[in-house]
């Protein structure tokens, strides 16, 4: 059995392990989440390769019979230096990780992996602002790698779309948790007491998940979103993946405020 490997990985985190040696989370693009032993001290070449954020090729050896994976080697291809000096994207991309953690990569390693890293490469480039609808944009993606995207192209009662001309930007559209899909405000009145009817959203923040989920990633950055939108969207997704989780997320709990 060839106990040597290689595999495309970002570091999610590093605990102290002993005196010399690191407890490493790596997200990698074959296996997903893999935890590995990083030996040496602070002034091994390797300890300062193997740092958070980092990603690149990683080369692992496997001990199935101490049931250890040791780092061997680290090409670095992206550090993300931007994540250590501005705490928004620090936290977003830990959000992203302790999504791929919890989820344990929504059962597709290879597509969790594209998804995450595309999402803190863009990131890196991006200005705060930008970062924060990037945030919303990514979590919708996630939530379709979940397989648990709300469907937003149409009212779930009377199947009006929600991108007829008719419609001005100040309608509103209401998000029913049970059926997982979106209504308009002429079925919202007829079910008003309808309790599992949870969040409103301005039909142009809705039209703006219906781009999210129709155009390709490069065409999706071009849509504008006001602050309202904004607000709206960032309340939905935030409780649509913590519902998808089961649980609450430590990194939006402890950064509140922040994201």
């Amino acid at each position: 059995m060839n106990r040597s490997y290689s595999d495309s990985a970002t570091v999610i985190s590093l605990k102290p392990l002993g005196e010399n040696n690191q407890s490493v989370t790596l997200l990698t693009k074959s296996k997903g989440i893999i935890y590995a032993t990083l030996y040496g001290g602070p002034k091994s070449r390797l300890r300062s390769l193997v740092s958070q954020w980092h990603s690149g090729t990683i080369f692992l050896y496997d001990t199935p019979e101490k049931n250890q994976i040791k780092i061997s080697d680290f090409d670095v291809k992206n550090y993300h230096v931007s994540f250590g000096e501005n705490l928004f994207k620090n936290y977003a991309a830990s959000l992203a990780c302790e999504l791929a953690i919890k989820t344990r990569c929504a059962g597709s390693p290879e597509h969790c992996w594209h998804l995450i890293n595309g999402f803190l490469d863009g990131l890196e480039l991006a200005n705060e602002n930008q970062g924060h609808v990037g945030l919303i944009r990514f979590l919708w993606r996630y939530l379709a790698l979940l397989g648990i995207q709300p469907q937003v192209h149409d009212c779930g009662i009377c199947g009006k779309s929600f991108l007829e001309p008719l419609l001005t930007p100040d309608c509103k559209t209401y998000y029913n948790i049970v059926e997982n899909n979106f209504i308009c405000a002429d079925c919202f009145s007829n079910e008003n007491q309808n309790h599992n009817l949870l969040f409103s959203l301005d039909i142009s923040a809705l039209q703006y998940l219906i781009g999210l989920s129709v155009l390709e990633p490069s065409e999706a950055r071009k849509l504008k979103i006001d602050r309202q939108d904004y607000n709206q969207l960032k309340e939905l997704v935030f409780f649509l993946i913590e519902n998808a989780v089961g649980s609450k997320l430590n990194t939006i709990e402890i950064g509140v405020g922040i994201l």
